[in-house]
């Protein structure tokens, strides 16, 4: 206590919502470890707290209350109750953000270096650790996507951290040496986690900051960002480019892979009545499948309007798995699409709050021309495509913090030391 009474209050503020973010990798037990510091730092500074009329930070808190509403028509309560306890972020963080003064653009830039250091720390980590069992194993598959990082933590989820962190490092106003190893190593990191959605997103990223870099004549920063996009199209290496390939396989008809599975198509994942054990999905089929038995589910259950309870469709999923005679593991994913998990969880308001929080981040990091900001805009809502992101408390964690520090960003007050980067 006598130390934090030492630092700014501000600053201790600061570094816990900087650690909560960087517990995002970890096992839970830590991230609610950073959530009970960045109460204490909250209630510490009492003093400097003041309620403050951010519409925007309502939305989420609006949606979380949705959620215990759904208690009263969910089909499984008992899901619905868990989901409760993992989604209490949705209430927690914008309620003391509510009453934190607004940030400057210098405290934003504190938090998201913090965050970007530790995932550098955390890539380094996993790529000690697949190094070490590529020599255990003289298996590669070590260094791609779920592999690298563990199926639990999500090659996904560990990609959206990663890319967040290389935007922020990239655009830095000032460089140290570091910075730029730094930069190189997320970016590297980024790629063997294959995730193509991330992946192409960031690169989209990477050309506005390009263009910003040529307008205000940084030469290094330039020559860098080429070199960085130049060097890490080497690790594309043949496992990734699978990744993509696999997509574009035949879209109409069936095709048959190799020891007899068969790569459903994107029409016959719409189409197709039965299917068997050896019928196989990728990820555009498999979203297509997903909406498809989505939209079976609210007809038998006439649930359009109110959905069936939040987190509550999984034994829909799989009665339905069980009804197509596909192999189990089918059975136990969700919808992987977040627009259709909150329709069928929440009914027509659900996907309405969904939409209002994606629809608030595009107005204001467009008026504000922030390209973290931009960039954060952008993967979350393309992420809703193919990721139920509110299931996960990792997805949860990771889009209310940053949609509460990007809306509480006081942008009355000029940044003189660390000019915004504009688009």
């Amino acid at each position: 206590m006598n130390f934090i009474k030492k630092i700014k209050k501000e600053i201790f503020i600061d570094c816990c919502l900087g650690l909560l973010l960087a517990s995002l990798p970890l096992p839970f037990g830590f991230i609610n470890i950073a959530l009970g510091l960045f109460i204490i730092s909250c209630i510490i500074s009492y003093k400097e707290l003041k309620f403050n009329r951010n519409i925007a930070l309502f939305i989420p808190i609006i949606y979380y209350c949705l959620c215990v509403f759904s208690l009263a028509f969910s089909i499984d309560t008992q899901a619905t109750l868990k989901y409760l306890s993992k989604g209490i972020f949705f209430l927690i963080i914008p309620l003391f953000f509510l009453f934190i003064p607004k940030l400057s653009k210098e405290r934003c830039l504190r938090i998201f270096d913090i965050f970007s250091y530790s995932m550098v720390v955390a890539s380094i980590i996993y790529l000690i650790r697949a190094t070490i069992n590529y020599y255990i194993s003289g298996d590669t598959d070590h260094f791609f996507y779920h592999s690298l990082v563990t199926l639990d933590v999500n090659a996904i989820y560990i990609s959206l951290f990663i890319g967040l962190a290389f935007i922020n490092l990239l655009n830095k106003a000032s460089k140290k040496i570091y910075d730029y190893i730094f930069t190189f190593i997320l970016f590297g990191f980024l790629i063997l986690l294959s995730s193509k959605n991330v992946i192409v997103i960031t690169l989209i990223a990477m050309g506005f900051s390009l263009l910003r870099l040529i307008k205000i004549k940084q030469k290094k920063p330039i020559i860098a960002l080429l070199i960085v996009g130049i060097l890490m199209s080497i690790p594309l290496s043949k496992k990734i480019y699978e990744r993509f390939d696999l997509e574009f396989i035949n879209t109409s008809e069936n095709v048959v892979l190799e020891n007899g599975i068969i790569n459903v198509s994107i029409k016959n994942a719409w189409d197709q009545k039965h299917f068997d054990g050896n019928h196989y999905f990728n990820g555009s089929s498999f979203r297509v499948y997903q909406i498809r038995i989505f939209n079976e589910i609210m007809q038998e259950n006439n649930s359009y309007l109110t959905g069936i309870g939040v987190s509550a469709e999984q034994e829909k999923i799989k009665e339905k798995q069980i009804n197509y005679e596909l192999d189990n593991y089918y059975g136990d994913l969700n919808f992987h699409n977040q627009y259709i998990q909150s329709f069928a969880g929440l009914g027509v308001m659900g996907i309405i709050l969904v939409v209002i929080l994606n629809l608030n981040n595009w107005i204001k990091s467009i008026r504000q021309r922030d390209i973290l900001f931009f960039y954060f805009t952008l993967l979350t809502t393309s992420i809703m495509f193919t990721e139920s992101l509110f299931e996960r408390q990792r997805g949860i964690v990771f889009f209310v913090i940053l949609y509460c520090i990007f809306n509480q960003i006081n942008t009355s007050i000029p940044n003189t030391k660390n000019p915004p980067n504009k688009l």
